[in-house]
């Protein structure tokens, strides 16, 4: 099983940041994203969002919460494997500065994201109850 987390991060007006990924990554180049990856070793669902939203955007989470969690079928690495997705609301601080995992971000209106092309895990966040 993979655990995963993502961020949803909204600015002043209520958008919602999203990450373009850069050719950098093996899977879905150029696709938008939330931010977040991969919980490492024995790191809490808490401190692995932490790391991520820092490690991609600079940004410092000073609040978090739950949002919801779904635990799904994965074949993006050519096996298939259940990935459990822990998606956080994320209050932030400090200055966006992003990670060569990304070449962009913008902060979209919802209706607006659904236009865009997205990975299947930031779909399953922001759209899948």
């Amino acid at each position: 099983m993979v655990s995963v987390v993502e961020a949803i991060i909204h600015d002043n007006d209520g958008k919602v940041l999203l990450l373009k990924r850069s050719d950098k990554n093996r899977y879905y180049l150029g696709k938008w994203q939330l931010p977040g990856g991969k919980v490492e070793g024995e790191e809490t669902l808490e401190e692995a969002i932490q790391r991520e939203v820092f490690e991609e955007t600079g940004y410092y989470c000073s609040e978090l919460e739950l949002k919801k969690e779904v635990c799904f079928l994965s074949d993006t690495r050519g096996k298939e494997e259940k990935v459990c997705l822990t998606v956080f609301y994320c209050k932030v601080g400090g200055d966006l500065s992003l990670s060569d995992d990304h070449k962009a971000h913008s902060f979209f209106e919802k209706h607006a994201i659904e236009k865009e092309e997205l990975t299947p895990e930031s779909k399953k966040a922001l759209f899948e109850e």
